[in-house]
C-alpha cells in the first residue's frame, strides 16, 4: 500500500483533515473512497469492529481493496480504495459532500453524522 503523509497546514478538525486527504487522493487514483480512517484527537475509527482493538481499522483497510493510506498531520489517517472499472455501483457506498468537495466512502467508514445528512438506515457504526 503507498503511504502519503500530508503536513497539517490549516488543519484544526477532522472535517478538513478528511477534504485535505480525499484532495490529495483523487491526485493519485481516478476514483478513490474511504475504505477505513481513524482520528487519533478523539479516539474514533472506521469502521467499528465490535472486540477490536488497536490497528484492526487498518487491518481492515488493507484487507479490503485499501491501496493508499493518507496521513494529514499526525492524527489523522485515511485508507482509500480504487474504484475504477467497477462493474456495478456498490450499494454499500455513500456519496458524500463537505463544504463543496464530494468523495465516495464505505457506508461502515462514514461517520453517522454523515449518513444522517444522507437518510442511511443501515448498519453503519463509522464513529
Amino acid at each position: 500500500m503507498e503511504r502519503i503523509e500530508l503536513p497539517d497546514t490549516n488543519v484544526s478538525d477532522f472535517s478538513q483533515a478528511r477534504r485535505a486527504a480525499v484532495e490529495k487522493a483523487g491526485e493519485v487514483l481516478s476514483s478513490p473512497v474511504i475504505v477505513a480512517w481513524k482520528d487519533d484527537n478523539s479516539g474514533k475509527s472506521a469502521p467499528e469492529i465490535p472486540g477490536g482493538k488497536g490497528d484492526r481499522w487498518h487491518d481492515y483497510g488493507e484487507s479490503n481493496e485499501g491501496v493508499l493510506e493518507l496521513q494529514v498531520g499526525n492524527p489523522y489517517h485515511f485508507i482509500f480504495m480504487e474504484s475504477e472499472g467497477f462493474v456495478e455501483p456498490d450499494i454499500n457506498l455513500a456519496s458524500l459532500e463537505d463544504n463543496g468537495a464530494k468523495f465516495l466512502c464505505l457506508n461502515d467508514a462514514c461517520t453517522k453524522e454523515d449518513l444522517e445528512k444522507i437518510g442511511y438506515l443501515g448498519g453503519g457504526l463509522g464513529g
